[in-house]
């Protein structure tokens, strides 16, 4: 299987590059696509026209939204919506125009990611869009509009559309670097990037390895 893994941030990448370096069971297609929406959007297109992926994973590290979630889980994504659009009526909020208001998990990589029975990994909504969620406010407003999200990121939902519109397999998979009841979560981000080992990207391994 083709694989292709999208991460934003430097730390991310080498991460994933590291615990994915020595696998041979698929091809694996590493992309640093930068922070954002149209960052992610433009390479998750062009690694489409260019590989042809069977399936593409974003992941890196999310900010925990739910109480549910704490430090290093890892928040499967069964759906994506964005949290900071709204196109007008009839459109639900986040939704964008001609889509759906949620997009959905490729089922298959969803089954492979159950089949680890990891404790550390949490199945929900992350809720994406171009802004850091850096307090209660920030929290409360997303959870205004989706009261199941989990956790929150700037990249999957516009990976997800691009995928949604080409017909690729598409999971994110995000490792939790801070947390709903934390006050200084831009703090807590870059403690969690000055100590986070490799090990926290291990899951991904594993999914991987998972994957027919």
């Amino acid at each position: 299987m083709k694989i292709g893994i999208m991460t934003a941030m430097d730390q991310e990448y080498d991460m994933a590059c590291k615990v994915l370096k020595n696998h041979e069971k698929h091809e694996i297609i590493p992309v640093h696509c930068g922070w954002g929406k149209v960052n992610s959007a433009v390479n998750a297109s062009k690694l489409i026209a260019e590989h042809h992926p069977d399936c593409i994973i974003s992941t890196g590290c999310a900010g925990g939204i739910s109480p549910q979630v704490h430090m290093l889980d890892v928040v499967v994504a069964e759906q994506v919506a964005y949290h900071d659009c709204w196109y007008g009526e009839p459109n639900e909020f986040g939704q964008v125009q001609g889509f759906p208001a949620r997009f959905h998990a490729s089922e298959l990589l969803l089954k492979a990611a159950r089949s680890l029975n990891d404790e550390r990994m949490k199945f929900g909504l992350m809720a994406s869009g171009d802004w850091f969620c850096s307090g209660p406010e920030d929290t409360a407003r997303i959870l205004g509009h989706f009261p199941d999200a989990l956790a929150c990121d700037m990249e999957s939902a516009a990976i997800s559309q691009v995928c949604h519109m080409y017909g690729v397999p598409f999971l994110s998979m995000r490792v939790i670097s801070d947390t709903a009841d934390e006050e200084n979560r831009l703090g807590q981000f870059f403690d969690f990037w000055s100590s986070a080992s490799a090990e926290s990207f291990e899951i991904l391994s594993a999914f991987i390895g998972a994957l027919d």
